[in-house]
């Protein structure tokens, strides 16, 4: 997916509950950059701008054509998140195969980011 045209699509949109949960509403995206301290530099600009931009800490970061960061809490928050993010790749691909993706709509990743009973679930899954 990050070596595709669709990466943007897979970061800002969620496919299901628990992806908001585990994921976030949405992820970083940093375009390619070479390995190196331009790269951190592009992590640091796209993450600080995602900051501003939703008031909110990023779960997911996602480089295009390199890979994924995962940020936590804990180790156990950390592999609940990239597991997640798997699982949403998984989907989000094989929705592909079948004519797309159907995505949440903002106002339902919204309303599930901001509902107390998925905060708690939050805390019981070490995020």
């Amino acid at each position: 997916i990050l070596c595709s045209p669709r990466a943007k699509e897979f970061a800002t949109q969620r496919l299901f509950p628990d992806e908001v949960v585990l994921c976030g509403t949405e992820s970083v995206l940093v375009p390619y950059v070479d390995p190196g301290l331009s790269l951190a530099k592009a992590i640091r600009d796209e993450t600080l701008l995602y900051v501003r931009r939703t008031g909110r800490e990023p779960k997911v970061i996602l480089l295009k054509n390199h890979g994924i960061i995962a940020v936590g809490s804990s180790p156990k928050a950390v592999i609940g998140t990239l597991l997640m993010a798997e699982k949403s790749a998984q989907i989000f691909v094989g929705a592909a195969t079948l004519g797309g993706p159907d995505f949440m709509s903002a106002g339902q990743v919204e309303r599930i980011a901001g509902r107390p009973d998925e905060h708690y679930r939050q805390k019981m899954l070490g995020q």
